[in-house]
């Protein structure tokens, strides 16, 4: 009997950002109803958002903001670029501001400019990096999470374990796309179990009513 193959994908592909990059949606359990929502990231201004299209809750990752004091010294004539920290000068349109080279004060303009909070793309304890919410594709094996970001990576997972032969990509980078599978759910003891969690949270409805949703995003 000829044994089930499957041929690994290149690495990093799962990765919260990865999938955030190639335009699909994380799968979240929404704070509001505990339907599925889903995070993805405007195109337009690069910020993440989660929504729920059962009860339409909307969250956008809030806006940040980074001041600075720019200008040539009226006395060195060297440009500086200070960052300020002091919340009531933030908002005046100009500030005075002794020169970091040579000490003399001078009045410049403060520019504001948008900064992105810089997260980690690891998922810890079934929880997106982002909004911190619980993953919906997310069960327990003996305590130790078990999770997909949405359904084609827990398509892929279910491919994976159930695979009596893993062959790597022949080109290209060595990492494979399951180097980040915890050891604990590619371990061949635990595999029924681990099949039995897959198929159970394949099974969860797309949404709490139990409709369909797409999970790519044109934002």
């Amino acid at each position: 009997m000829e044994q089930k193959r499957f041929k690994d994908e290149h690495g990093y592909k799962y990765d919260f950002s990865a999938v955030i990059r190639r335009g699909e949606q994380v799968a979240v359990h929404c704070p509001r109803c505990q339907g599925q929502a889903f995070i993805s990231r405007s195109k337009k201004n690069c910020y993440y958002v989660v929504r729920c299209s059962h009860c339409y809750y909307t969250y956008q990752q809030p806006e940040s903001y980074t001041f600075y004091a720019r200008g040539v010294c009226n006395h060195c004539e060297r440009y500086f670029n200070i960052e300020i920290h002091d919340d009531r000068t933030k908002l005046h349109k100009n500030t005075n501001i002794n020169c970091p080279h040579c000490e003399t004060r001078n009045q410049v303009p403060v520019h504001r400019v948008q900064s992105h909070e810089w997260h980690t793309d690891v998922v810890q304890n079934g929880k997106d990096p982002i909004f911190q919410l619980q993953l919906y594709f997310l069960d327990y094996y003996r305590g130790k999470p078990v999770w997909a970001l949405n359904r084609i990576h827990l398509n892929y997972l279910l491919s994976y374990i159930s695979a009596e032969l893993r062959e790597k990509p022949t080109s290209g980078m060595m990492r494979t796309a399951s180097h980040s599978i915890p050891k604990y759910i590619k371990d061949a003891k635990n595999r029924q179990a681990i099949l039995r969690i897959l198929q159970k949270l394949q099974h969860k409805p797309a949404t709490k009513g139990g409709a369909s949703i797409h999970e790519h995003t044109n934002f």
